[in-house]
Parts: structure tokens; C-alpha cells; sequence
């Protein structure tokens, strides 16, 4: 069943943000363990990562700056997080409102 994301509030070190979108990644890359033993036209073998490294990107309206490396409390879809800003940007364009782009680093 599909579900509507309108009314979603976004929360982070005690700001709130008009966000226009949000994706969340959790996990990480599996590791390919495949090694020259295998026979040939075998499938690859994978394992889990050892460390996991959950992600959640997002864009929102607004030019507040927020450096890469801050820490705080994320607030999102009634879940809340510990997260680390990992990359933070401000885009301009003609006939469009300021927007930032957000990824942060989470703890879940």
C-alpha cells in the first residue's frame, strides 16, 4: 500500500526544515569475498559488510549553512537518529528557491 509523505516533519540539532525530499539508505555494500578457487561460470560469493553505514540524504528549502561533521539529533518520520553531517551544499538557480542538499551519517 502506498503512503503518503505529505506532513512529514524533518528535525536536526533543533532546526526545522521545509524538506522537498528525503532517501533513506540503510546498510551498506555487501562484500564480494569471491576468490579465483571458484569454477569457472560460478556465481560470485558475498558477505556482509563489518560495518554498517546507514544513510540519509535530503533536500530542503532555505541557505542555512550546515558544516560537514556536525553531530546532533535527527528527527524524521517519527524515528529519530543520531547523525553526522557528511556533505552539505547550497544550489541558486534562476526562477527556482534556494535549496540545500543534506547527507548525513546515521545511527540507528
Amino acid at each position: 500500500m502506498a503512503t503518503d509523505s505529505q506532513g512529514t516533519t524533518f528535525t536536526f540539532a533543533g532546526s526545522n526544515y521545509t524538506v522537498t525530499s528525503v532517501t533513506v539508505t540503510p546498510g551498506g555494500d555487501l562484500l564480494d569475498n569471491s576468490h579465483l578457487g571458484l569454477a569457472s561460470g560460478a556465481n560470485r560469493t558475498y558477505q556482509s559488510p563489518a560495518l554498517i553505514d546507514n544513510e540519509l540524504s535530503c533536500e530542503a528549502y532555505g541557505v542555512t549553512a550546515v558544516s560537514v561533521g556536525t553531530s546532533g539529533v535527527l528527527s524524521f518520520a517519527s524515528t529519530t537518529y543520531t547523525a553526522t553531517v557528511s556533505s552539505s551544499s547550497v544550489a541558486y538557480s534562476v526562477g527556482e528557491l534556494v535549496k540545500q542538499s543534506l547527507t548525513f551519517k546515521v545511527k540507528s
